[in-house]
């Protein structure tokens, strides 16, 4: 039987927009090495970037929008990719029968956020992005950190902090979900460190768990090639 052709659709991260996904995209839209057909598309949340409507104030919020996008019966096998705030709305989002897998990048269970960043976030979020830059790229990605400072959306970050600050629905959703998926942690993130990257994925009936050595918070644009050879791998390895 032929298989379904495959959709990566792609989650940014709090305070980031669609673009923020260039670098991978651009990799992952290579000629695939598997032969399999594969199709990627980034998404903006509501009131981020160019897309319209109102800032979703929840981390389920913003996974109702993302199944209400996906639809229920897609043509393609669907393959949710989410990067630290995205990753949780994609675990959550991962009840739809749309949706055959996850790629996670980033990601923990829970990402609660400092008191000072919440507050910095909401009075100052040109500094608050900065620094979440200076805390998420390692020095020797300088390129990273130039690439994704263009494509920060300061002014929803209050809002996306705060709501993955109250998301506490990560480990029922995570052992909950029997979908293969894949968790990817760099081995350099201060953020969400690579150990709770590795605690999600063995929550997961299905889950798998990849470090990228030197990296840190940000791989689609730290380490895009990479992070494109393992996505492939674990896409090419689920039948759908």
């Amino acid at each position: 039987m032929t298989e379904k052709m495959k959709t990566i659709i792609a989650i940014h991260g709090a305070g980031m927009q669609a673009n923020a996904w260039d670098l991978l995209l651009a990799d992952l839209l290579l000629p695939d090495l598997t032969g399999a057909g594969l199709a990627c598309r980034a998404l903006s949340l509501p009131g981020h970037g160019d897309r319209k409507g109102d800032l979703l104030p929840s981390v389920e919020a913003m996974a109702d929008w993302l199944r209400g996008e996906i639809g229920e019966n897609p043509p393609q096998s669907t393959f949710l990719l989410g990067h630290s705030m995205g990753a949780l709305v994609a675990l959550e989002a991962a009840r739809s029968q749309a949706v055959c897998g996850l790629i996670l990048a980033g990601a923990a269970a829970a990402m609660p956020v400092h008191p000072d960043l919440l507050r910095q976030a909401g009075e100052t979020p040109q500094d608050a992005a900065a620094l979440i830059l200076k805390w998420g790229v390692p020095r020797h990605h300088p390129d990273a950190a130039a690439f994704l400072k263009e494509r920060m959306c300061p002014s929803a970050l209050a809002n996306d902090l705060a709501a993955c600050d109250a998301y506490a629905g990560g480990e029922n959703a995570a052992t909950g979900c029997g979908k293969p998926a894949l968790v990817i942690s760099g081995s350099d993130d201060k953020l969400a460190k690579a150990a709770s990257g590795q605690a999600l994925a063995e929550m997961m009936p299905q889950g798998r768990f990849c470090l990228i050595d030197g990296c840190g918070h940000m791989p689609m644009a730290e380490t895009p090639a990479e992070m494109t050879r393992q996505i492939k791998a674990f896409v090419s390895s689920c039948r759908t």
